[in-house]
């Protein structure tokens, strides 16, 4: 038994899906939920039937259960709609159960009862203090290459999990799970389905997209786009800003919906396996890592700085969010800095697919030119200068090698820089280092220079 969770904390409003297999599983429910003392066998009993094909049981004597399984069955029959479009524009349909006469499972239970009469094939655990679960069911299907896909049910904690929020992210799962089994055990997983909550605009986006998961992703930039279980909540909910990006730069929700489709033939869940998957369907569209994670770096600054500079991350057209206000930002590598007639190191040592950010908030006035250079960074140097001048926001894709800004010129004339270093690689770390230094005069007369790495 496998399950997909979407867990509740008293300070926060987080979905956790650990989406395991048995022994983890186990081990979960052990770890997040109440002892096996307090657990209570649920008694499932009929609460409402969906206009779609589900059915939402209550446990038998859980007053609080039965009234609630009206307003879970109401949302559902809301969402199924819109959320089971045929593909490209959805995921379509779940896969049909063998159970329940083909209609799909739902259990709004306490956090202490355990759905195992059968009825939620093979069992289901107590949700505990998880705002919901999404578990795989039969039928189990399995291609001719090895990946296998399967229907699902749903439990929703009546306490805290009656939310459209819990009921899209969750049945999303189950979507998921029609298409790649592997797919729902692997970090996209919980990144596509908080993103369902932003697509679908669901009440909780404030709440649970920027207080929670859009400020712990920002606050780990130097972590993996694939980690899992890194931060408070697991960075793995975070990441779904980057298929905001994505349905950005398609300038279409479709290449969302296609890319998990494009994960029907994983047979494993790991990040490597994952990731060759994905960055494959990306490399058709022109957005593949290597092309287009630099951009994504650039992006999470989320400042409103100039267009041609960085378009922030959630400000264009339909795919961004209103919700999310500018200024946002990550963490920056050091605390913003004045810079001097001195030069100073940075250090980079990035995981795949992560990136620092450094911050020049004044440059003195003695200062007469600045120059960023990059060097040594392997396997390669993926550094971005953002220089605000008197002309306005200028962007320098450096990589390896130098750029120097002259402040006797208009255009040269920086008084502030973002420096973003990134690692665009999907199967090893980047390091190496780079440095800002102020000279009293300029080496050239001409604004900016670039200078190219030696051979």
């Amino acid at each position: 038994m496998r399950a997909s969770g979407h867990r509740g904390a008293p300070r926060w409003r987080w979905q956790l899906g650990v989406f395991a297999g048995a022994v983890a599983a186990a081990t979960m429910v052990i770890a997040l939920s109440p002892s096996a003392a307090m657990a209570q066998t649920c008694q499932p009993q009929v609460g409402a039937e969906g206009a779609a094909p589900f059915t939402v049981f209550y446990c038998a004597g859980d007053a609080t259960g039965q009234q609630r399984a009206a307003t879970v069955a109401a949302l559902l029959d809301q969402a199924w709609p819109q959320l089971t479009l045929p593909e490209p524009n959805g995921l379509g349909p779940p896969l049909t159960p063998e159970a329940n006469g083909g209609r799909l499972s739902v259990y709004v239970t306490a956090p202490t009862a355990e759905v195992v009469l059968g009825t939620c094939p093979d069992d289901c655990p107590s949700v505990g203090d998880n705002f919901g679960l999404a578990v795989p069911v039969r039928p189990f299907i399995v291609n001719a290459s090895g990946a296998e896909r399967s229907s699902g049910a749903l439990i929703i904690n009546e306490n805290i999990g009656v939310t459209d929020a819990t009921v899209v992210h969750e049945f999303f799962h189950v979507l998921e799970f029609a298409h790649s089994d592997q797919g729902g055990e692997s970090w996209l997983s919980e990144a596509m389905a908080t993103w369902a909550e932003h697509h679908y605009r669901t009440m909780a986006d404030i709440d649970t997209r920027v207080d929670v998961f859009f400020r712990s992703f920002q606050d780990s930039p130097d972590a993996s786009l694939f980690a899992r279980g890194y931060g408070d909540p697991p960075i793995e909910y975070g990441a779904y800003v980057w298929l905001v990006s994505l349905a950005q730069s398609a300038n279409s929700a479709s290449a969302v919906f296609r890319m998990w489709t494009a994960l029907s033939a994983a047979k494993s869940n790991s990040a490597p396996a994952i990731d060759a998957l994905v960055d494959a369907y990306l490399t058709r569209l022109g957005l593949g890592f290597e092309s287009s994670f630099k951009d994504f770096a650039v992006e999470d600054l989320n400042l409103d700085l100039s267009p041609r500079v960085t378009p922030q991350l959630f400000s264009r057209g339909t795919f961004g969010d209103p919700a999310v206000p500018l200024g946002l930002t990550p963490l920056f590598f050091r605390r913003p800095w004045t810079l001097g007639t001195r030069g100073r190191r940075a250090a980079v040592n990035l995981s795949e697919l992560s990136m620092q950010y450094d911050h020049v908030r004044a440059i003195s006035r003695s200062v007469g030119a600045v120059t960023v250079r990059s060097s040594g960074i392997a396997p390669w140097g993926d550094v971005v200068v953002l220089a605000r001048a008197a002309t306005g926001w200028q962007r320098v894709d450096l990589g390896n090698g130098s750029v120097t800004f002259c402040r006797f010129t208009k255009r040269g004339n920086v008084g502030e820089l973002f420096v973003i270093a990134d690692n665009h690689d999907r199967h090893g770390t980047h390091s190496g280092s780079y440095t800002v230094r102020g000279q009293a005069a300029c080496p050239s007369r001409r604004s900016v220079t670039r200078t190219a790495a030696p051979a």
